[in-house]
């Protein structure tokens, strides 16, 4: 492709200017020592160990666990008294938190299932609100073919205030 002996050196002093060279800071050559030194008085050991004695000493305080879960299905009266007798540590807890508040709770549930109701009424009747029909004839000139003095006295309804409009 390249034929001429100048293009060639041009092609490769290009080449060369959009290599990159060679950086430092990188992989050294031969040497093998770390910098860093480990041990076991590191800050991460120490708060593995810390947690860890935690655990151990608060583990007889722990509520205990049920050794079998009573089944709604099979013992309805076992599920009911389990579930009124020892909730759990979670249920505890939160319940401890929220005893003050529960009348102001259920006020607040109240009214909001009161609301909701209520916008759901209205969102019912604005969805199955329909615009009134209207019912257009497809001639409305039909009215005005015929001889008002060839009608039989009777046949047709008085249509004199009568106002056609058209579209």
């Amino acid at each position: 492709m390249l034929r001429t002996p100048a293009l060639r050196a041009a092609r490769a002093s290009a080449r060369g200017f959009s290599t990159s060279a060679a950086r430092r800071g990188g992989h050294s050559g031969g040497s093998s020592h770390a910098d860093t030194v480990e041990t076991f008085f590191d800050a991460k050991w120490a708060t593995r160990a810390l947690l860890v004695s935690a655990a151990v000493l608060l583990w007889p305080y722990l509520p205990e666990r049920p050794t079998s879960a009573a089944s709604p299905s099979l013992a309805p009266a076992a599920a009911e008294k389990e579930a009124t007798s020892a909730p759990s540590f979670i249920t505890r807890a939160i319940a401890s938190g929220t005893k003050e508040d529960a009348e102001n709770w259920a006020k607040r549930n109240d009214q909001h299932l009161a609301l909701t109701r209520e916008q759901a009424d209205e969102k019912i009747l604005v969805q199955e609100a329909e615009r009134p029909k209207v019912w257009r004839m497809r001639y409305p000139s039909s009215f005005e073919q015929a001889s008002p003095h060839g009608i039989p006295v009777g046949s047709q309804a008085d249509l004199s205030d009568l106002k056609v409009k058209s579209d």
